[in-house]
């Protein structure tokens, strides 16, 4: 099966492989920043090639061998000038965060994650739509969705 190329930055968050998906200026960049400031790691930023491997797993990595991220307002940086530990050549891919901007109207007392299934080459992903402040990081967010992925293989409880 071809590769797949989809919008997006992918991360490897306490093991688990996160797409991270949204608008332009939504946060994918800065919080991927942000997350390989906690020591977790980069594999894509903007674009994402997505192969099935052989065990049928998604794995996602770089069009280029030294990945790049943009820093808005400061351009775009060889990420691992900013963080030398912060990458990753490849990921399996176990989770879509779609970044979505926060609605009062819509969002407001929401106790539980909209999620949904993201189907790529043929394979459901669990999905967690995230609206998110103007202001707000969601980094935070999404290393905690990781963390009950990994432990619970979802991310409701």
């Amino acid at each position: 099966m071809n590769p797949l190329r989809k919008q997006g930055v992918l991360v490897n968050v306490q093991g688990v492989g996160v797409l991270i998906r949204g608008r332009a200026g939504s946060g994918k960049s800065l919080s991927a920043l942000n997350l390989m400031r906690r020591g977790h790691f980069l594999i894509a930023d903007d674009v994402v090639e997505i192969v099935a491997d052989a065990d049928g797993s998604l794995v996602g990595r770089a069009l280029e061998t030294d990945v790049r991220i943009e820093v808005r307002g400061l351009g775009v940086f060889r990420a691992r000038s900013l963080f030398p530990n912060g990458t990753l050549e490849s990921s399996r891919i176990d989770l879509v965060v779609e970044l979505d901007t926060y609605d009062p109207a819509r969002d407001a007392g929401r106790l539980t994650p909209e999620t949904a299934l993201t189907t790529l080459l043929e394979r459901d992903l669990p999905t967690v739509r995230v609206p998110v402040p103007a202001g707000v990081d969601p980094a935070l967010l999404i290393e905690m969705l990781a963390g009950l992925y990994k432990r619970n293989g979802t991310v409701t409880q």
